[in-house]
């Protein structure tokens, strides 16, 4: 009995955040049948992981449309990034597309379609396009595996061995596609002025006093750093709940209160410092939607995650400043992150 036809409708993403949709398109076995349906499944596994099967739901639309990017999103879900390795996960996966119907009250399956071939698989990488990379036709893949912008120089801070650990993502192409992606540490030493050894035009300085280093997963899924400057203001929000206890009074012994507190996470504001108008907009659109993050504090990496204001002035005509953001940065750890 033939099998359906699986095909990509709208184009192949190589990444899981963009819609991942393909068309199943019937034989001719069940379409004069009752209670037509064609049913999806998506058998994925990401590195290290074991197999995942993702029913799709059943359809009577002819031809069926599936988009299987949540599917594959709940397999990435098992990544556990790290800010110290730098890891980045591959998710492979296959399709299985099957028609059901029923005539004359018997029920009748086709045969079983799988995509691609019949032991092929795809390869897919954890992050997304921009709106506009996915605008172009055919969507435009990122040049490398970062957006920062090359218009100024990177600022970077220099540690106390007088070098820079310079997060470098690094992108093979062959064939206009892209291969595995990399993401290297490299180190900068003291006097290079350009940054040319990393693959990257940073500039270093020396550390500042208040001067952190910020790992993060960008919006393509790599590990990125940045090092930014603080500002003098630190603040806790307690949570306190009172509780009255009641107990028997005596002439010289009273009812007392309780009060009980409770998270003590620190909110550091900190600033990009001075920038051009395109690295203002990679700090609003790329670091600030960043939601896995750490920050390095006295050789600690300490979890956090960016808290944009509500509204962030990118350009302002009326004032003649360079740009600069601001933001908070608040610990997920209880306590003091420097303690």
């Amino acid at each position: 009995m033939s099998a359906p036809v699986i095909q990509p409708y709208g184009g192949e993403s190589q990444f899981i955040g963009c819609p991942v949709v393909y068309q199943i398109t019937p034989t001719g076995s069940g379409v004069d049948g009752t209670f037509y349906r064609v049913k999806l499944t998506v058998r994925a596994n990401m590195t290290g992981g074991e197999d995942v099967i993702r029913n799709g739901s059943s359809v009577s639309v002819r031809p069926a449309y599936f988009d299987v990017s949540s599917a594959l999103r709940a397999v990435a879900e098992r990544w556990s990034p790290d800010p110290a390795t730098l890891t980045y996960p591959a998710i492979t996966f296959y399709l299985e597309a099957e028609e059901e119907w029923m005539v004359e009250g018997q029920i009748n399956h086709s045969d079983t379609a799988r995509y691609p071939g019949s032991s092929g698989s795809i390869e897919m990488y954890i992050g997304k396009l921009t709106d506009r990379e996915r605008m172009a036709n055919p969507p435009t893949p990122p040049a490398r595996y970062s957006r920062k912008p090359t218009t100024s120089p990177e600022i970077c801070f220099y540690d106390e061995d007088h070098t820079i650990k310079h997060l470098y993502p690094g992108l093979t192409i062959e064939n206009n596609e892209i291969q595995a992606p990399s993401v290297t540490e490299v180190t900068v030493p003291f006097g290079s002025p350009t940054g040319a050894s990393a693959g990257a035009n940073i500039y270093g300085i020396a550390f500042p006093k208040n001067g952190y280093e910020i790992r993060f997963i960008n919006s393509l899924g790599v590990h990125e750093n940045i090092f930014v400057g603080g500002l003098p203001s630190k603040e806790v929000n307690i949570t306190t709940e009172k509780y009255a206890i009641a107990r028997q009074e005596t002439l010289t012994q009273f009812s007392r209160g309780l009060a009980v507190k409770q998270n003590d996470r620190e909110t550091w504001r900190l600033t990009s410092g001075p920038l051009d108008e395109a690295w203002a907009s990679w700090y609003i659109h790329e670091f600030l939607m960043a939601q896995q993050v750490w920050i390095m504090v006295i050789g600690q990496w300490i979890p956090c995650h960016v808290i944009p204001e509500e509204t962030t002035v990118l350009e302002d005509l009326a004032k003649t400043q360079p740009y600069e953001i601001l933001f908070r940065l608040e610990m997920d750890i209880n306590g003091s992150p420097i303690l």
